[in-house]
């Protein structure tokens, strides 16, 4: 099984892959890259594979640490997030087409974006990564938690 963690965004998404519980590795990919890869994965791929996406569409507001008191700087924020949201629609409907199964996840502030050392203590990672990329992977590691197992790659 190979589970799948995602940040959305509308240039690449931060991606997290999971083989076997553990993490193995963490690419930044535009839609159409993640169909490339899907592509290439053995088939049949609807049961190998299980994406954890970060729910961008319940953010149906701009949080009021982003928000800008210039009118103009709050509209690009809004945007901006909007365009996330276009992202995840678009790759959700790219995973239905496809028949591969996903969960949904609420954003949070407690994920390990902006928090490397926690991250690493949770999956045993020891290579580069970036605030998309950490989100990414603990967004899969929610779905294999949920599963009932706990890898790290140490």
């Amino acid at each position: 099984m190979i589970t799948v963690g995602i940040d959305p965004d509308s240039e690449k998404h931060g991606v997290s892959i999971y083989r076997d519980d553990l993490l193995d590795e963490l690419e930044q990919m535009s839609l159409v890259q993640i169909r490339e890869w899907i592509a290439r994965q053995p088939a049949p791929v609807a049961q190998n594979l299980y994406f954890s996406i970060e729910n961008v569409l319940a953010q149906n507001f701009v949080y009021s640490r982003n928000a800008r008191s210039a009118r103009a700087a709050h509209a690009k924020v809004a945007l901006s997030v909007g365009r996330c949201q276009q992202a995840q629609v678009e790759l959700m409907r790219e995973l239905d087409a496809q028949g591969i199964p996903y969960e949904l996840h609420a954003p949070t502030g407690h994920n390990w974006a902006n928090n490397k050392a926690q991250f690493e203590l949770n999956t045993g990672w020891e290579g580069r990564s970036n605030s998309d990329t950490r989100s990414a992977a603990f967004f899969g590691w929610l779905a294999i938690q949920r599963r009932g197992n706990h890898g790290s790659k140490n």
